[in-house]
């Protein structure tokens, strides 16, 4: 199944209104830029700066984590990490935002779903909390599976908790939740339930797993791939991912692939 395309992105000038720590390294940020927030669907994302160096030089890819086309804001969460984030730590209220959006084709909620599971793993979630906030207003009810190394790293659990069907945590310390395989609280839900679809974010096994679930259970599954990015719009093609039908641009065809067309060669 197909996910178009057909987004013209923008290339402008936003202002930081917000940026939050979260806990350890991570933080959320929210930036004022109405063009881009009126378009803004999903499992799209932007590109981002804040910096006039040559280290770094390139803009950084960050998904949407929250949008409010009526306040012209979005949010996206992010972890320091490299030499952008550090920058993106620094930045103060006020400080301008370079962006280029929104990219990529989004997540699709089919017709009819009555049901969803999200699969997240670490920040992954991140990326599927439009798609949640999305499928709640639809009244869609929303099956949750989140994994972390520990409890602080299960980000948006309250927000996810108040608006869930259900939610089951696994962490790697068994600080909350249980040990194991978030993807076997899955398959338990899916003996009894009908989950008409799954959405996935976090790590090439998670997928896997749900590949291997997908084939005994048969549901339609959506995966959100990250790559190293560079333009961010097609042009380089430093982003490709190998499918069934050969390399994709995880910026222009994707980032959001069917679980079934992927293929990880490790």
């Amino acid at each position: 199944m197909k996910i178009e395309n057909i987004n013209i992105p923008l290339m402008i000038s936003g202002n930081l209104i917000e940026n939050i720590n979260l806990n350890d390294n991570y933080y959320r940020m929210r930036i004022e830029a109405p063009q881009i927030a009126r378009k803004a669907k999903p499992g799209q994302f932007v590109m981002l700066s804040m910096w006039e160096t040559k280290d770094p030089f390139l803009k950084r890819p960050f998904s949407f984590h929250n949008i409010e086309p009526d306040l012209g804001t979005f949010d996206i969460l992010y972890k320091e990490i490299g030499k952008g984030t550090q920058i993106m730590v620094k930045s103060k209220v006020g400080d301008l935002v370079e962006l280029i959006g929104p990219l990529g084709n989004g997540f699709m909620i089919p017709e009819n779903t009555n049901n969803i599971a999200v699969v997240a793993r670490g920040i992954g979630i991140a990326t599927l909390m439009p798609l949640i906030l999305e499928s709640k207003k639809r009244g869609i009810a929303i099956y949750a599976f989140l994994s972390a190394q520990t409890g602080s790293l299960l980000l948006c659990s309250n927000e996810i908790n108040s608006i869930s069907e259900k939610v089951f945590y696994t962490t790697d310390d068994g600080s909350k939740g249980a040990k194991g395989i978030v993807t076997n609280f899955l398959e338990n839900v899916l003996k009894e339930e009908v989950i008409d679809v799954v959405y996935v974010c976090g790590s090439k096994r998670l997928t896997k797993h749900i590949r291997n679930l997908q084939r005994k259970y048969n549901f339609l599954a959506f995966v959100s791939l990250e790559e190293h990015m560079a333009c961010g719009i097609g042009a380089c093609k430093g982003c490709v991912h190998k499918t069934k039908d050969g390399y994709k641009r995880v910026c222009k065809e994707g980032p959001i692939f069917p679980v079934e067309e992927v293929i990880f060669d490790d």
